[in-house]
C-alpha cells in the first residue's frame, strides 16, 4: 500500500528536499508541497492525503492553526526545529514530532513506519 503525502513548510528548499525523499521511499506517494499554509490547507481538504508533514513556525499561520483549520485529518507528522512546542503539538493532534533535519530517505521511511505502527495499535 502507498500512502499519499503532502508537505507544508514555509522553507521552499526543505519542501524540495522532502519531496525528493518521499519519491525515494517505495511506500510513499508525493501529492504536493506548499510553502503557504493557507494554500496547503485548501489542498489537503481537496486531495485528502494519508500523511501531512507540517512545520510549526510559519509566517501566515502556525502549525497549530493549520491543524485546527483542516477538515480532512491526515496523520500529522510535525517536522520542526522548535522542540519547545512538542507536547502542545502532540495534544493538538500531531501523531509525531521530529526535529529537523530529516537526514535521508531511509530516516524518513523509519519515521513514517514508526507512526504507522503506532496508529495500528
Amino acid at each position: 500500500m502507498k500512502y499519499s503525502c503532502v508537505c507544508i513548510d514555509d522553507d521552499k528548499m526543505f519542501n524540495e528536499i522532502l519531496e525528493q525523499y518521499i519519491k525515494r521511499v517505495d511506500f510513499l506517494e508525493f501529492s504536493g508541497a506548499y510553502s503557504n499554509p493557507i494554500e496547503g490547507v485548501m489542498a489537503i481538504d481537496k486531495l485528502k492525503p494519508d500523511i501531512l508533514f507540517l512545520d510549526v513556525d510559519m509566517p501566515e499561520i502556525s502549525g497549530f492553526t493549520t491543524i485546527d483549520a483542516l477538515e480532512h485529518k491526515p496523520i500529522i507528522i510535525m517536522l520542526s526545529s522548535h522542540y519547545e512546542h512538542e507536547q502542545e503539538l502532540l495534544k493538538a493532534g500531531a501523531a509525531k514530532f521530529v526535529m529537523k533535519p530529516v537526514a535521508s530517505p531511509d530516516h524518513l521511511a523509519q519515521i513514517v513506519k514508526e507512526v504507522l505502527a503506532e496508529q495500528e495499535v
